[in-house]
């Protein structure tokens, strides 16, 4: 998220539109899906929340990778396509 943030969508998509790795993980749209029980979505309320909660998670998240990456100064310090 932050990465995609930083650049002009144009130059994003011109920096990447011929990449076909996919075997990163993108969490930034359903990372409480995948790690929380479906039972929880089940209430309207806390479903709600949680979608709202899902971007700051992420945002957690991209602030972890950007402190890993400060050891490699090879790749960009908002760089998210880890390998799993």
């Amino acid at each position: 998220m932050l990465y995609e943030r930083k650049q002009l969508p144009e130059l994003l998509y011109m920096k990447h539109r011929s990449d076909t790795d996919d075997d990163f993980v993108k969490y930034d749209d359903k990372i409480l899906d995948n790690s929380l029980t479906p039972y929880i979505f089940k209430n309207d309320m806390m479903f709600g929340f949680l979608k709202r909660l899902q971007p700051l998670v992420s945002i957690l998240f991209d602030h972890m990778n950007s402190i890993k990456n400060w050891k490699n100064y090879i790749v960009d310090s908002y760089n998210y396509k880890h390998i799993k």
